[in-house]
């Protein structure tokens, strides 16, 4: 009997079999497009829809955002658009059969179902690269913008809207909670898209940008309360207290769980994870079972599923080696792969030909009322707290901006609300729209160098003796604080006239989505390990100690992104009124005068500082042997080469030489280089306008160490001849401007030669390679106003 019900149900037609085994007629996988028998369709297998639809998706996008990018957009619109295409809007609509094919039914499922599970990988990501120290470090400032432009908004827009959907648009119960759910999650503050759209502008290092996520990480966990307390409420009224509590104390014992039990695993896997070394696959695999556990359980006590994996991701420590090591090993699958897909999801599911009739009032009334009361509850505040009106403006924009955050919310709750055809349209439009405006309106409102703009005359030739010298050297490593020290202490400070110096670590970001810049005088610290920085720190305290009341010395550490960390020197520049900056350069040599090191990335980073630095830039090429941590101890006589062709750079680089003659001794010489037709004295009288170097010519008995000497050259040749022979004459550093007089002829014909042209011809000379000779060099530019 069992038989014969199995052979009456098999010799039914596939599309009549209730009990689903004509799924066991389709294999997944198809045999290829060659080995296909008569009548099979390779679009009949479920991979091979699979695989096809994610390839179109991507080389869609990419051949929309190859357009789009010159205008600046995001990747995000490229990705809704091709969705827009591939869907009912385009593809649906003109050739039926070709989306029927490529697109069917099932298969939509099927991408919407990885989209999900992408999405709770994503939430989890976000955990991870969030720092939940920078709420501890925030401000009244970012606490007040962060609360009003995130509670003001919930608060008054949602339930107006719920009021204006009833009354005007008359639409039913069941529509109303779509109403709710669509004003609150437009009126959100997402911190991941925040900290996106401030990388895609650049400017997540300006001061404006550490303001900016300080607020949003506020205004969203904010949000999280406030959205899990409504659930609750919800729960009270529609259900019983019993149930509410039942949910609330569950969802309680789940984070409970999380940050007693599952937050000391993490530390223990760093433990037991030797420095260094990356994190055993075992435990990844660990944290995945355990990110997929409270994924469920969240799901069942009535937490979104998104909110427990966000909450594991807050728990795991920023930056090596674990929170590294999972971005690593995630961040490329999830973010560039599932990602782009839950956008084109969303645009796959919107119609635009459904919008053919007019807006419902309370979709009017979000998008034009809600969002002024949005940019409002962000702008006041901060003009309240000083801010310009401009960079107010672009604040509150940042705090308005939309994303994959939306878009993933809408797609993954679009299923739990009764909408009528059109509203999930309206919900993507509206995301696209906000996603495409905000970026180019605060590229319009904010550039981040015109802060810089008005910094005027922070040099070292306009610093008064009087007031001291203030620098700020930067270091990757220890050598880096070696050499800027020794440097350092040839300026001679004195009680007089101090020295104030400000030490920046300078370490890349690895870990995380927020860059830091810790002050360690305030006892700032970072979830990091901070071994790393600890013996840079060590080599500014022991010169703070050994020159006592004659120098201020203060440290930071910056972690940033390489290609942004250039914003954190110019800050720290900008905000402590540094004269100049001293950068390491990318080369470095060992004990025998061998190159050791050529970093293309430091390079890039000392191009972008002297583009844009408030002040002057000093790049230090350090050949010297002594590696100690004072040449003061260990040297009798120090000799100084400042070689002067005319400019305003050396003439900076002068300046940096007249801080040096206290010392008794430290022995100068000024090479003048001019053309040998020229005038003796031609061009000397502007030098000798400035107090700081007028008895260089004719030094006093006082300063009886500074010498003066003219070369004459006929062209570039003499000059590049004239540099070499001064290698041979065993000065310890030799400074020189770095673009000196570059239309002069006594530099004819060596710009074309040159190799590292943020040196200047005369300092590309002096860093070649092929130089052994113990000598260090310091190429000077005075700062650029605009």
């Amino acid at each position: 009997m069992e038989q014969a019900a199995t052979s009456s149900t098999t010799d039914l037609e596939p599309e009549y079999r209730a009990d689903g085994s004509c799924w066991k007629l389709v294999p997944v996988i198809s045999d290829g497009l060659l080995s296909q028998k008569a009548d099979d369709n390779i679009f009949r297998h479920p991979l091979t829809v699979l695989l096809t639809q994610i390839a179109i998706i991507f080389i869609l996008a990419t051949i929309i955002h190859h357009f789009l990018r010159r205008y600046h957009l995001p990747r995000l619109i490229s990705e809704v658009l091709a969705g827009l295409i591939l869907g009912p809007t385009v593809l649906g609509r003109f050739f039926p059969k070709m989306s029927n094919t490529l697109f069917p039914q099932q298969s939509v499922k099927i991408l919407a179902t990885l989209t999900s599970f992408g999405y709770l990988f994503f939430m989890f990501l976000i955990g991870v690269k969030m720092d939940i120290n920078l709420i501890i470090k925030s401000g009244k400032r970012d606490w007040t913008i962060g609360s009003i432009v995130i509670m003001f908004p919930l608060l008054i827009i949602v339930p107006v809207a719920r009021y204006i959907a009833a009354n005007v648009d008359n639409m039913d119960k069941l529509s109303m909670n779509w109403v709710a759910f669509f004003s609150g999650v437009v009126m959100l503050t997402s911190f991941p898209v925040v900290a996106s759209l401030l990388m895609h502008l650049k400017i997540i290092n300006s001061e404006l940008g550490h303001v900016a996520l300080a607020s949003a990480l506020i205004s969203d966990l904010i949000s999280v309360v406030m959205i899990n307390s409504n659930a609750y409420v919800l729960l009270y009224r529609f259900a019983s207290l019993r149930v509410a509590i039942k949910s609330m104390f569950l969802c309680v014992a789940l984070v409970m769980v999380v940050i007693k039990i599952l937050r000391p695993m993490t530390f223990w896997i760093i433990r037991r994870t030797p420095e260094g070394k990356p994190v055993k696959d075992a435990y990844i695999f660990l944290l995945v079972i355990v990110l997929v556990l409270v994924t469920i359980v969240g799901d069942d006590v009535g937490l979104q599923y998104m909110y427990g994996p966000f909450i594991l991701g807050l728990t795991v420590p920023t930056g090596p080696p674990l929170a590294s090591t999972l971005i690593e090993k995630l961040d490329t699958v999830v973010t560039d792969v599932m990602l782009p897909l839950m956008s084109t999801y969303c645009g796959y599911r919107s119609n635009l030909w459904e919008l053919n009739r007019r807006p419902p009032a309370f979709l009017i009334f979000i998008i034009t009322f809600g969002f002024l009361l949005k940019v409002s509850c962000g702008f006041f505040p901060a003009i309240c707290f000083k801010m310009p009106c401009k960079d107010a403006t672009a604040l509150a924009l940042m705090l308005t901006a939309k994303g994959i955050i939306e878009l993933g919310t809408f797609a993954t709750n679009a299923e739990k609300y009764s909408i009528v055809p059109g509203q999930f349209t309206y919900a993507v439009v509206v995301i696209l729209v906000c996603a495409a405006v905000v970026p180019i309106l605060i590229r319009k409102l904010y550039d981040p160098s015109i802060t810089y703009a008005g910094y005027q005359k922070r040099t070292v030739l306009n610093c008064p003796a009087n007031e001291g010298l203030r620098v700020l050297a930067c270091a990757h490593g220890q050598d880096d604080a070696l050499s800027a020290i020794k440097l350092l202490e040839l300026s001679n400070p004195t009680t007089g006239s101090p020295l104030s110096v400000y030490g920046l670590c300078l370490e890349g970001l690895v870990g995380g989505s927020t860059p830091l810049l810790l002050n360690h005088q305030l006892g700032q610290k970072s979830s990091s390990d901070g071994s790393r920085w600890q013996p840079i720190i060590d080599v500014f305290n022991y010169f703070k100690s050994e020159t006592k009341k004659q120098a201020q010395v203060q440290v930071f550490t910056a972690i940033s992104l390489p290609k942004l960390m250039h914003e954190d020197i110019s800050w720290v520049a900008f905000d402590n009124s540094v004269a100049l900056i001293l950068l390491p350069f990318h080369r470095k040599w060992n004990f025998k005068g061998k190159m050791i090191s050529d970093n293309k990335d430091l390079r890039a980073l000392n191009c972008k500082v002297l583009n844009k630095a408030p002040c002057s830039v000093g790049i230090l090429i350090d050949r010297s042997r002594n590696r100690g941590p004072s040449f003061l101890a260990n040297s009798s006589i120090y000799r100084v080469c400042v070689i002067y062709l005319g400019g305003k750079d050396d003439r900076e680089a002068l300046a940096l030489a007249g801080r040096m003659r206290g010392w008794p001794f430290v022995y100068i010489t000024v090479v003048r280089v001019m053309l040998s037709n020229a005038c003796p004295m031609q061009g000397w009288e502007v030098m000798l306008d400035d107090e700081c170097l007028r008895d260089i010519k004719h030094p006093s008995q006082k300063n009886a160490n500074v010498f003066y000497e003219e070369e004459t050259v006929r062209d570039g040749m003499d000059t590049s001849v004239l540099v070499g022979s001064l290698l041979d004459e065993n000065y310890d550093l030799i400074l020189v401007g770095r673009h000196s007089q570059s239309n002069s002829p006594v530099l004819a014909g060596l710009s074309e030669w040159t190799d590292l042209p943020e040196l200047g011809p005369i300092g590309d000379l002096l860093a070649s390679s092929e130089i052994t000779n113990p000598i260090s060099v310091c190429v000077v530019q005075q700062q650029i106003t605009k």
